[in-house]
């Protein structure tokens, strides 16, 4: 039975894992877990999928280092695009700082990428070594042919872990270089310098934090959990016991020495009361079994910790077995400090600003993609030809235009001058430049000699006129750029 009092979530302590997860955690089902397999499944899915999608003839979401180029859903973005790479991180951190006030470490206990690869990685130990408690009782056994099985089994789960952690950095790279392609060399054996660096690199990583690390990660590396506490409030709703309800616990041995008296009397024809457990007695029934399937191998018992990645494997431990002991679930359950749901916990005022703020940046980001000019033009004035006076008396100046075209589709450029200037430009060709290309062409601009308005060339002094060249795309007027530079007359 639930205790009248709401369960008090109390501050955050800091324990020794109760745990030692020498042979593994317990696996356990329940509605959490499948909801972190869910989880796993639809990021692997995404992660290993996204590489190789294609849309229009091009990477969906791709990383161009070299070029300086970011391919994503159907978008090319470039350095000057560091704007919106501002907003989308701002955005992401908004997004974890709302999920932190509502559910706590909820993001770390189903999509935090150190928990699903250990998640994987246990899946994998388990299906060859067997569970924490056979693999116990090999290793007290003691005979050599059991150590030599166990042994067997531990190499080959290791190999597995080798194959997934490859598999992984493979795939990290594929997001560098166009998946096709490196499919292909790899199969050839061609991998460059830096692809094989960046592939074995992520999987050696991926194998010693997913595969022997584990928890020590959220213990002693992850900076998540050191400053989570300062972003949950009173009303988070965050995994904690029912300590009105679960304490004084009764162990499984106390509860089958009840059950048998409790029968003795029966057949005596004895009241029942006077054999059953004292009722100041909880509901826990000290059968260890939260600790044993918990990532972290911490006791919720002992309060909300820091290492507490709010996965939810122990309230399925639990709800078990408060099932099989017929009481009510929910002695170990997500509830808040003050006992409110999790409508009041959205309802809090520090989630209604992070909510407006998300939304403010995603409006942002909206905004910063509907006006963005996918062009990116320089000029600058070709330092190696000096401004030099033609036979007719006319002064010409070289530019170089310096064209990128992040477009997704081919554009021709017209290259002018801008507003209302003496100067002239000699009749030119438009650039054609490819989505994605970039071109520099040189242009010369003239003034013609009846309108120099500059110093005398004998007395030894130049004129500098201010001037500027417009790009603009002959089929979207609105892919435009006017670039400022000067026109310096010869002494």
């Amino acid at each position: 039975m639930s205790s009248a009092a709401a369960p008090r979530a109390q501050p955050i302590h800091f324990y020794p894992p109760k745990s030692t997860l020498q042979f593994g955690i317990r696996a356990i089902a329940g509605r959490f877990n499948r909801a972190r397999w869910w989880s796993i499944g639809i990021t692997q899915m995404l992660f290993f999928g996204l590489c190789w999608a294609q849309w229009q003839g091009r990477p969906l979401v791709s990383f161009d280092l070299v070029r300086q180029q970011v391919h994503l859903f159907g978008g090319l973005f470039g350095p000057q695009d560091l704007l919106l790479l501002t907003l989308l991180l701002i955005g992401g951190a908004l997004a974890l700082f709302v999920t932190s006030a509502v559910g706590g470490r909820i993001f770390c206990g189903f999509v935090c990428p150190q928990s699903v690869y250990t998640a994987l990685f246990i899946w994998i130990e388990q299906r060859v070594q067997g569970t924490p408690g056979q693999r116990q009782r090999r290793q007290a056994s003691g005979a050599p042919a059991v150590i030599a099985a166990l042994w067997a089994r531990r190499l080959l789960a290791w190999a597995l872990w080798a194959t997934v952690s490859l598999a992984l950095g493979w795939t990290l790279t594929a997001y560098f270089s166009s998946a096709p392609a490196l499919w292909q060399r790899t199969w050839q054996g061609q991998l460059g310098g830096a692809e094989s660096t960046l592939m074995l690199g992520y999987a050696a990583f991926a194998l010693a934090q997913a595969g022997f690390l584990r928890e020590k990660v959220c213990q002693h590396m992850c900076p998540y959990a050191r400053f989570q506490g300062v972003m949950a409030t009173t009303q988070t709703q965050s995994v904690v016991y029912d300590v009105p309800r679960g304490e004084p616990r009764r162990s499984t041995a106390h509860t089958v020495a009840n059950a048998a008296a409790h029968t003795a009397a029966v057949r005596a024809s004895v009241p029942a009361a006077s054999t059953a457990h004292p009722p100041s007695r909880g509901d826990c029934l000290d059968c260890n079994l939260c600790v044993e399937v918990c990532p972290a191998g911490i006791d919720i018992r002992n309060g909300l910790q820091y290492e507490c990645i709010s996965c939810g494997l122990c309230i399925d431990a639990c709800d078990r077995v408060m099932d099989k002991a017929r009481q009510p679930q929910g002695l170990i359950r997500f509830a808040s400090q003050q006992g409110a749901d999790w409508r009041h916990t959205l309802r809090q005022r520090r989630v209604r600003v992070y909510f407006a703020l998300l939304g403010l940046t995603a409006l942002a980001v909206v905004a910063t993609v509907a006006w963005r000019v996918p062009l990116q033009v320089e000029v600058v004035r070709d330092r190696g030809v000096m401004a030099r006076q033609l036979r007719n008396g006319d002064v010409e100046n070289i530019y170089r235009v310096h064209i990128q075209n992040y477009d997704t589709q081919a554009h021709a450029y017209r290259i002018a001058l801008a507003g209302d200037t003496p100067l002239q430009m000699p009749p030119q060709e438009p650039v054609v430049i490819a989505s994605g290309e970039e071109r520099t062409v040189a242009v010369a601009v003239v003034q013609p000699y009846r309108s120099t308005s500059g110093a005398d060339p004998g007395r030894g002094v130049s004129t500098i006129t201010p001037m500027a060249l417009q790009v603009q795309s002959l089929v979207d007027a609105q892919q435009q750029r006017t670039r400022s530079s000067s026109f310096i007359q010869p002494r």
